[in-house]
């Protein structure tokens, strides 16, 4: 008869030289034996309906970790796909004044928005036919016409965008083509535009002459503090996906142990079940990798049409790289092995049963402290030294130690707590022993979302401590400023017609209108015109001027200074610009014009440079050179649709002017599209951590199908068994979260001070984070609560 195990099965071979036979096998047969215990393994894997059931809750568990872990490879290569072609449509020219000619083209920046939603928007003018075709087209728009972002042509063709419509007056002759726009649901359009002017002195960011289309992609380099809050993105969105494969991987436990306590009756050895159990860990980590390619296929399929905090990604570039998918597929089967091992140094396997079975082994404290402390020596040298190229391994390797030292500590903690618990209604009784029987098996199950929490408050802080370098205090009064425009003016008149347009429109309220322009105090006779003193000059209503400085009795023909004596000669036409020396335009500040100084809000609107402020009655603007307006308006509350109304008005005077929104705060691009990222990121983590939770309770659930038969048998109410199972889900998780406020907190402190950033904490949002794991926690319960009404049948008694 041959064993189960391939260890038993010897067969006698002749000794070299004819001597006597000897049961010493030969490498070949080793081999032989070993994959006969893997296949039988397999086949333990694949045979009968339980185990195919939960060969299948191992293979989606692990296949939803590897699709997370393939779609956080192409992070990178997504990045630069859209760092490319953003440079492929860049136009924006470096260099000295162009002149017209056959490669030259006027592009007016068309940029605007609708609803909260960026409009990415040029106008253009070829001047010559041999002007590149900037990536997207097949050939500029004429006048009148323009191309369209797929998008953006949904947007116009809905009843909602009549207004956007009103304001691209331009006929749609063709659609930007994806590797002319940086997302599928990018609004985008680039409109011709035959009136657009422009001579070599009026070149300004809003139009402008060029010959150089695309190809403008610099890396200047990233803040090092961004870098560090990408590093910490990705470690903190990562690590809980790779400890939820390893949770995967080890579904079935019980039952498997078992099953080779069968196996160990028949005759096989304990190397041989070892190798079983390896075997059938293979199989589902195998057809886990298979799961996670097709659902990361499925989930590229589909991503073009999802839209999560005003990103969206093209599927093409949704593409892991070769290496990196080789590496998963490789490396999840073998972490299966690895954990399945290690999970039975822990157990003896005997002919008649498991020693699980009987009281477990104290689990020692001191490994578990290893890696946090280990975690913390790494992170010392940035502690130390700041940020630097030589702590760039260092510093993620110390971040994962520490996280994964919530996962190390957390079966310690529970089993040191359930062991006091035991008192007070059945419910609470069944679920405490349960958790004293199999503590680990719950400490598995939450480790998960108690590493991604623990993450999640330490970059939460991270940000927190560190918004305030990358964001702007605009000065505005939300309360009485609700939208600006500010843009160079050609002179009076079209001031007064942008500014009466605007207050004609239906549900603005008010609207302050200010021009600043720069001249200079000439010096002595002779002296360089670049040493003379520039001053700045605002020209503005009564009203306009109060909001900027402290000028009390002001009407019609006043003058004030700050810093610039009476008297003072002024030339209006600034030298110091391209081209050669403008004629002079000389103003005196008039006599007895008062000094007064600088409001607290100006700082964002002009600067602090020496300043004469004036009203039109006193200098005209047509007298400035280059002068720069700044309209504020005052909108209605409760009309939407006020702002878009202001923004067609404004183009209606130049299709170049933008009325934007304001704020109290501006933040720095790159910060919030890295905020914006780190929101989709963890929302995919979360409910990938539910997901997991579900399937952890759920094959839990079936591990005590027939212990919950029996309960239901004996008359235990399925209300009592369902509230038990509650309160085995809860206590772990309170237990976890508790450990992961605390690691969190500890790993936000550690970071801010390698930011030399001040230490601070904004426990609304930390505790936000906290509540978000519960009610991912106890969701993720209420959807293994059907399967629990299940198994608590009759038929669960029945058993072969």
């Amino acid at each position: 008869m041959t064993a189960a195990g391939g260890a038993l099965d010897h067969r006698q071979t002749a000794a070299p030289g004819g001597g006597p036979p000897t049961d010493a096998p030969g490498p070949g047969d080793r081999l032989r034996g070993w994959a006969r215990d893997l296949s039988l393994g397999a086949r333990f894997a694949l045979t009968g309906r339980e185990a195919i059931v939960r060969t299948v809750l191992s293979a989606l568990g692990v296949g939803l970790g590897v699709a997370m872990l393939l779609l956080g490879t192409t992070v990178p290569g997504l990045v630069a796909d859209r760092s490319q072609r953003s440079a492929a449509r860049d136009l924006t020219y470096f260099g000295a004044t162009l002149k017209p000619g056959p490669d030259t083209m006027l592009v007016g920046e068309g940029d605007t928005s609708w609803h909260g939603e960026d409009v990415y928007g040029k106008l253009l003018k070829p001047e010559g036919s041999a002007v590149k075709v900037v990536a997207g087209l097949t050939a500029y728009p004429a006048p009148g016409t323009m191309y369209v972002s797929p998008a953006l042509r949904r947007v116009l063709a809905s009843p909602q965008g009549s207004l956007l419509r009103d304001r691209l007056p331009y006929r749609i002759v063709g659609t930007i083509a994806d590797d002319g726009l940086l997302g599928p649901s990018e609004l985008a359009y680039y409109a011709g535009d035959g009136a657009l002017h422009l001579s070599g002195a009026e070149s300004n960011q809003d139009l402008y002459r060029t010959n150089s289309i695309g190809g403008h992609y610099v890396d200047s380099g990233m803040n090092p503090v961004l870098v560090l809050l990408s590093v910490v993105a990705f470690v903190v969105l990562l690590l809980p996906i790779a400890v939820f494969v390893a949770t995967a991987a080890r579904f079935g436990g019980e039952r498997r142990d078992r099953r080779l306590a069968a196996l160990r009756l028949i005759g096989a050895d304990i190397s041989g079940t070892h190798r079983t159990a390896a075997g059938e860990a293979l199989v589902g980590g195998a057809l886990g990798v298979l799961a996670g390619f097709f659902f990361f296929q499925v989930g590229r399929a589909v991503i073009g049409g999802i839209e999560i905090a005003g990103l969206s990604v093209f599927p093409r570039d949704v593409t892991p790289g070769l290496g990196m998918a080789g590496l998963i597929a490789l490396a999840v089967p073998a972490c299966s092995i690895v954990v399945t091992a290690l999970a039975l140094r822990g157990v003896t396997i005997e002919p008649l049963g498991v020693v699980r079975r009987s009281a477990p082994v104290r689990r020692r404290l001191w490994w578990r402290l290893l890696p946090p402390l280990l975690g913390v020596a790494m992170l010392l040298p940035s502690l130390l030294g700041g940020l630097g190229d030589g702590n760039s391994l260092l510093l993620p390797t110390g971040m994962i130690l520490l996280l994964v030292g919530v996962a190390a500590l957390l079966p310690w903690v529970i089993e040191r707590v359930v062991a006091r618990l035991g008192a007070g209604p059945v419910p609470i009784q069944l679920g405490s022993r349960r958790l004293q029987l199999s503590g680990g098996t719950a400490a598995r199950a939450v480790a998960g979302i108690t590493v991604a929490v623990a993450g999640a408050i330490g970059i939460q802080t991270l940000f927190a401590g560190v918004t305030a370098d990358f964001t702007k205090q605009s000065g505005l009064d939300t309360q009485r400023v609700q939208a600006l425009l500010t843009h160079d003016v050609t002179g009076a008149q079209q001031l007064d017609e942008l500014t009466g347009r605007l207050r004609a429109v239906d549900g603005v309220l008010g609207v302050t209108a200010r021009v600043t322009a720069m001249a200079v105090e000439p010096g002595a006779p002779g002296s360089s015109p670049s040493n003379w003193n520039q001053v700045q000059l605002v020209v503005g209503d009564c009203a306009a001027l109060e909001s900027v400085a402290r000028v009390g009795g002001c009407r019609p023909g006043g003058v004030y200074t700050v810093g610039v004596p009476v008297g003072t000669t002024l030339d209006l036409a600034d030298p110091n610009g391209d081209g050669p020396p403008p004629k002079p335009r000389l103003w005196k500040v008039p006599a007895g014009a008062p000094q007064t100084a600088l409001s607290g809000s100006a700082s964002t609107v002009v600067s602090n440079a020496p300043t004469v402020l004036a009203t039109p009655q006193a200098l005209s603007v047509d007298r400035l050179v280059l002068p720069y307006a700044q309209l504020q308006l005052r909108l209605a509350q409760n009309d939407p649709d006020a702002l878009e109304r202001a923004r067609n008005a404004a183009v209606s005077v130049d299709p170049t002017m933008a009325v934007t929104t304001v704020s109290s705060s501006v933040t720095l691009h790159s910060f919030d599209a890295l905020r914006r990222g780190l929101i989709v990121g963890a929302t995919a983590t979360m409910v990938l951590i539910g997901l997991s939770l579900a399937l952890g309770t759920i094959e839990q659930l079936r591990e005590r199908r027939r212990l919950l038969a029996v309960l239901v048998a004996f008359g235990t109410r399925r209300s009592t068994l369902a509230l038990s199972v509650l309160w085995q889900t809860l206590v772990p998780i309170l237990l976890g979260l508790g450990l992961a406020l605390g690691f969190g907190v500890g790993l936000g402190a550690v970071l801010l001070r390698i930011t030399r950033a001040p230490v601070g904490f904004d426990w609304t949002s930390v505790m936000q984070l906290v509540g978000t794991g519960l009610a991912v926690a106890l969701l993720a319960t209420l959807i293994s609560m059907p399967a629990l009404w299940r198994l608590m049948r009759a038929d669960g008694l029945r058993t072969e």
